[in-house]
């Protein structure tokens, strides 16, 4: 008969579970297994509603107890009860301690089967770490969502949507804000007076013949 051998990663260890406006949530740990025997723990993930889960920044050492646990639960009975078979089935022994083993096997199984549907709850102190942590998730994604909806608006990525501010409205010609220059001063731009051309007493230029006073 063929050996199989199966191996990957698992979610195991089913605990701290607590309701939170009638969803029910809890921790689960994500192992490296072989043969569905919880050999490493990887990561803790919460569950949420609709299966949706929130990865936890560290291994919750009370998922891995339960995980541990309840794999252990099971190969008891099943060693127990494999005995039993053994000796009772080839007649190894004319004893009645195999029935014995029988009687255990069964407790066996109703401790495996009790430890595996039991949903241990969480502590108040593990509840609201983890209420915290929904909130930080909660909060992210609605960040995202707001950048990516002003991304869209402005049809850029979102972390180069600047904000650009609407300037002031022109005020208009009005008495009030008109800056009118007082008597006397000039305006710039506006001469006052005719330039000369260097000859005194004359506004134009007249050529001399190289001569003083002769015309």
């Amino acid at each position: 008969m063929p050996f199989v051998c199966i191996f990957g990663t698992r979610l195991f260890g089913a605990c701290d579970y607590f309701s939170v406006e009638g969803q029910e949530m809890f921790v689960r740990t994500k192992f490296y297994h072989f043969n569905f025997m919880p050999c490493a723990p990887e990561e803790s993930f919460l569950f949420v509603a609709d299966g949706r889960a929130i990865e936890l920044p560290e291994v919750v050492g009370r998922s891995v107890g339960w995980a541990w646990l309840r794999y252990l639960a099971w190969v008891v009975f099943l060693t127990v009860m494999c005995v039993a078979v053994i000796f009772l089935t080839t007649g190894l022994t004319e004893e009645a301690w195999p029935w014995a083993l029988v009687a255990l096997s069964v407790v066996c199984l109703g401790v495996a089967i009790f430890v595996t549907v039991y949903k241990p709850k969480a502590s108040e102190e593990s509840k609201q770490e983890y209420l915290n942590m929904v909130g930080q998730v909660v909060a992210r994604r609605y960040l995202h969502e707001q950048m990516a909806a002003a991304a869209a608006v402005h049809g850029g990525p979102a972390h180069e949507v600047v904000a650009i501010e609407q300037p002031p409205p022109y005020p208009g010609l009005h008495k009030d804000s008109v800056n009118v220059a007082p008597a006397g001063v000039p305006a710039a731009g506006s001469p006052t007076v005719i330039p000369n051309t260097g000859y005194p007493n004359t506004s134009t230029a007249v050529p001399t013949t190289g001569q003083p006073n002769v015309v």
